[in-house]
């Protein structure tokens, strides 16, 4: 096996009566490297996206949620939250009531997703709203409310003014008259007072933040809760594990990347999709690899001759040409690899590729890029893999 790579290098490396032997050669292993490089690139783009999408969604996302297994609400709720914030493993852990409703303003109206808070919460807003002062008491009487960039738009609605956001909620409780439909829905309104933005559709499009007793008192709740966000103190996996002992098997505590799943597997749909479209490029770049090696076997048919004279089987002689495949194939990925790798590292640190728009408007200014080390076993073996069925399509019958 030695004296088969030996030879195999040899062929590899050393000069040809015809140059274009050498030159197909290299421009399979450039082929292949390239494309490597690009799988490689993209999958640290797409880590990056994901991660973009983790944080922002965090900033009113919590890292855990707990939510009811039966039903849809945790009761006793208040108590639930104090012996989680007796773990020493968990920070925080706040009570909140999500439900579907509609808001009305100036005869527009709007589905929209209500949410009710604590006001531990509040101060997460300090920091994405653009327009107003988030949870300000200028309305006096009047619960204050935060909302979405995509329901201020779709109503038109004026922020810190006197003009009232009003919302409808069904009856949970009591008998419902036909011939008043309007009987059959709980009402109230709020003051707007800011406008948050979080680039991301899921968040931004018709979430409606209002504190906690209002939103219980329209769904007629007593202490309970649709959620419980639950923030770690410093492990999430411990956190994550003492929530689900305090709550027992009536909760199931849910990390954000599973709450929030049809997000993040879209992103990994993509990730993928585009990793195999990639992988069709590598295997035609591949083809190169099958030329090389014909035109090295019509090459090197004297020499494969004085082999046969020597002892030398046919198998071998195939192998030889089989290494110097698997070493062009080797090479590329190899060569690839580092490329790859030096780029995303470099964007990562450095922001070299900027997006393109003004800087001022954009909440990031250049390609996010995170690179996971774990992608390139993934590459590798595809690379690898595609490079020895080529190889092994190219010497099966010599």
């Amino acid at each position: 096996m030695a004296l088969d790579l030996r030879i195999a290098l040899r062929y590899l490396f050393a000069p040809k009566s015809h140059s274009a032997v050498n030159i197909i050669s290299m421009v399979a292993m450039a082929g292949i490297a390239l494309a490597t490089t690009a799988m490689v690139v993209v999958m640290s783009v797409f880590n990056g996206f994901h991660s973009l999408i983790a944080s922002r969604m965090s900033e009113l996302d919590p890292p855990l949620s707990a939510i009811a297994i039966e039903g849809k609400t945790l009761a006793m709720a208040d108590s639930l939250c104090a012996a989680l914030e007796t773990d020493p493993a968990i920070a925080a852990a706040e009570p909140v009531i999500e439900e579907r409703a509609l808001a009305v303003y100036n005869g527009r109206q709007a589905a929209i997703r209500l949410r009710g808070i604590t006001p531990a919460l509040y101060p997460r807003f300090d920091t994405i709203c653009p327009v107003g002062t988030p949870w300000n008491d200028y309305y006096p009487g009047v619960s204050p409310a935060v909302v979405s960039v995509g329901v201020a738009n779709g109503l038109e609605l004026p922020i810190a003014s006197e003009h009232l956001l009003g919302i409808y909620l069904p009856r949970r409780i009591g008998r419902i008259n036909p011939a008043n439909p309007m009987a059959s829905f709980r009402t109230d309104s709020v003051a707007p007072t800011a406008v948050y933005v979080l680039n991301q559709p899921e968040l931004d499009a018709d979430v409606v933040y209002a504190p906690l007793p209002l939103v219980s008192n329209l769904l007629q709740l007593d202490n309970e809760a649709t959620a419980i966000y639950i923030y770690p103190q410093s492990s999430e996996n411990e956190a994550r594990q003492a929530a689900t002992r305090i709550l027992g098997p009536t909760a199931r505590v849910m990390s954000l990347i599973e709450s929030q799943s049809a997000t993040f597997q879209i992103v990994n749909m993509e990730k993928w999709m585009t990793f195999m479209l990639l992988g069709f490029i590598l295997i035609i770049a591949s083809f190169n690899v099958i030329s090389s090696l014909s035109l090295l076997i019509i090459e090197k048919e004297s020499n494969a001759a004085a082999l046969l004279a020597i002892g030398a089987t046919p198998a071998r002689i195939r192998n030889i040409y089989r290494i110097e495949g698997l070493l062009i194939t080797a090479a590329g990925t190899l060569i690839g690899i580092v490329a790859g790798t030096l780029l995303s590292i470099g964007q990562e640190l450095y922001g070299w590729i900027k997006l393109a728009g003004n800087e001022a408007t954009l909440t990031i200014t250049s390609y996010p890029v995170e690179f996971h080390a774990a992608d390139l076993i993934a590459v590798s073996l595809l690379s690898l893999s595609v490079g020895f069925l080529t190889v092994m399509i190219a010497t099966g019958r010599r």
